[in-house]
């Protein structure tokens, strides 16, 4: 056991060893950056080092089980052909990474089998036939140095009885097992709600810093199952047939002449004022008696129905997936959620994305992210960094005492906190604060007994909680510059109990705007969905957006209006004229809530979608 655990940790510091290699190997990259960046990028990349020796041991770990009971010359063989085979392997992982990262931009990921199951020929033509000649040298001379004294580790000495008495036996396999569930935490990432991720080692705004922390086996096993050609997925007709049905979208939702030539809405008193995004967890919109007083009687959020009459309120607003993970991305980046994926998770995507809060920190705006979970949880991290978030706060920030929940820290604490770090921000920049809240996300455990659905009543608990927060928040000066979004990342899948998950009213969502810098209230009623938010405060603001390709103005009368929403494979898309849903598993029959007599809604629909995995592949 003791020789196990001498190569697990072996195996660590050859993984640090190689995250040096990597930053020497690319040293016209790397180069600019200081020493202390390098131990940086070394430091923070160590939980993906522990991970990796975690499954490069596990299975000589889970054979100390068997060794209890039978020991000899079989462990022996075992251990030494093993040692050979995956110094080999790590080696080649290592090379094909220090190759391909100067042409490709990123670490070694499932993408490098997707290319040489299409095209071997084109994916080993990313390096030069010298380098990987020079590397293959290398790797067979590194396998023979780092090989070696490993073997001497387990020396053959012939036949080895196993003379432990029963009792010992007994013993050591606990031992094992004891170690053995150690390791499992390792490959884990720990015994926090998220599992070990990308996102997990990304510690900078510099992404070849970020880069540079990521262990290249971690990322290639990580994303290994998960590669897909999107481009080869909802295939409902030939490119150019999309092309023209998106065309035809445009042509017949914009408004005429005479109403696009009309003044422009302008909702804010200037066009830079302080920011604060606050995504509610699983705000369904039957909850509020705006959107549906003949469901909510009374309404489960009164402090945000409220808001709309006091601010801009959008009451003809759909969430575009399911889950959190695809809701904050709709939101932030604008990319509408998948049926089969979840692009938060695909961290070489994420950093492609065309993010609200990068296009204002380019406007000199300064980001923060506050959530009372676990800021690692579906690579939210990550993708929070892509996005260009300088500062983000997650649970571990909170004394434990705080934590009161299964998934964190309580909203009235999370807002009690965003109310303190915006009378006591001291920077003369705008900012731009981002709060994801949890509370309302089940098994609904709040400390507050108004409603007996438990779902209604963590909803009316948070609405609460932003009732008292807006209150104060009226009384400071920071109000009256202080523009407030509230947009929910997604409904809640059984409110109310009779809703079929397809149908489009489970992704109807509120969203409000507030704060002393709007100028006046008003009901927007035009049909929009989440990826809408980006280019609608954006033109407020008299910021550029044309490259957001999946975000409309809502207030552009020259702009198609209509939403897409999507679930487990299936869509739908949504007019103020029609309606399509579909369960792709049965293609060509829509779903119950579809009226769509002449057929428009499915043909845009299906051509939206199918162009959608088009630029997913792409990214």
């Amino acid at each position: 056991m003791r020789k196990k655990i001498a190569l697990y940790f072996i195996f660590v510091l050859l993984f640090v060893a190689g995250k040096l290699g990597f930053m020497s190997f690319h040293s016209e990259i790397f180069g600019a950056y200081s020493w202390s960046d390098w131990l940086d990028a070394l430091w923070h990349g160590l939980p993906h080092d522990l991970t990796c020796a975690g499954y490069v041991m596990a299975l000589p770990f889970l054979l100390e089980l068997v060794r209890a009971w039978i020991d000899g010359r079989w462990h022996t063989l075992f251990m030494r052909g093993y040692l050979r085979v995956i110094v080999v392997l790590v080696l080649l992982n290592y090379l094909a990474d220090l190759v391909l990262y100067g042409a490709w931009g990123f670490r070694l990921d499932g993408t490098v089998m997707v290319y040489l199951l299409d095209n071997p020929m084109e994916a080993l033509g990313q390096g030069t036939p010298l380098q990987w000649a020079v590397g293959l040298v290398a790797l067979a001379m590194l396998s023979v140095v780092i090989t070696w004294p490993l073997l001497r580790m387990y020396q053959d000495r012939g036949f080895e009885a196993d003379r432990r008495s029963f009792r010992a036996k007994i013993g050591y396999s606990f031992v094992s097992l004891l170690v053995c569930g150690l390791v499992f935490v390792a490959i884990r990432g720990g015994i926090t709600t998220s599992t070990m991720n990308i996102g997990r080692v990304y510690f900078s705004t510099e992404m070849p810093l970020n880069h540079a922390a990521t262990n290249p086996l971690f990322s290639f096993c990580s994303t290994l199952g998960k590669q897909k050609r999107f481009d080869k997925q909802y295939r409902f007709m030939k490119d150019e047939e999309a092309t023209m049905a998106l065309e035809q979208l445009r042509e017949s939702l914009v408004q005429p002449d005479s109403v696009r030539t009309s003044a422009p809405v302008k909702l804010l008193t200037n066009e830079r004022p302080n920011i604060l995004l606050v995504i509610l967890e699983g705000f369904s919109g039957a909850a509020s008696r705006v959107l549906h007083p003949e469901i909510s009687a009374p309404s489960y959020m009164p402090n945000l129905d409220n808001l709309y009459a006091e601010g801009v309120g959008f009451t003809n607003f759909y969430a575009n997936s399911f889950r959190t993970d695809r809701g904050v991305a709709s939101v932030l980046a604008s990319y509408p959620g998948q049926p089969n994926n979840s692009v938060m998770k695909d961290q070489k995507k994420c950093n492609n994305l065309q993010y609200l809060s990068k296009r204002l920190k380019e406007n000199d705006y300064q980001l923060k992210f506050i959530h009372g979970g676990d800021v690692n949880f579906t690579n939210m991290k990550g993708f929070l960094t892509a996005g260009g978030f300088t500062e983000i706060v997650g649970d571990t920030d909170f004394p434990v005492s705080d934590r009161l929940s299964k998934w964190g820290v309580p909203d009235h604490i999370m807002f009690d906190y965003l109310y303190e770090d915006i009378v006591n921000e001291q920077s003369d920049a705008p900012f731009f604060k981002c709060m994801l809240t949890l509370s309302s996300h089940e098994p609904f455990d709040v400390e507050y007994h108004h409603y007996d659905d438990p779902y209604c009543n963590s909803v009316a608990y948070t609405d609460s909680c932003l009732g008292s927060f807006v209150d104060k928040l009226k009384q400071t000066p920071q109000w009256d510059n202080l523009l407030v979004i509230f947009v929910p990342d997604h409904c809640f899948a059984r409110y109310p109990e009779t809703i079929n998950n397809h149908e489009a009213m489970r992704y109807h969502i509120p969203m409000v705007w507030g704060g002393g810098a709007v100028q006046h209230p008003l009901v927007v009623e035009t049909l929009g969905q989440q990826t809408d938010l980006s280019a609608t405060l954006l033109g407020q603001m008299g910021i550029a957006h044309d490259d957001f390709n999946f975000s409309k103005d809502m207030f552009d009368a020259s702009v198609p209006h209509y939403a897409f929403y999507s679930f487990s494979d299936g869509f739908g898309f949504l007019t103020e004229e029609c309606r399509y849903i579909q369960d792709n598993a049965n293609d060509g029959c829509p779903l119950s809530g579809s009226q769509d007599p002449q057929g428009t809604a499915e043909l845009w629909g299906k051509a939206y979608l199918q162009k959608l995995y088009d630029d997913l592949q792409s990214r």
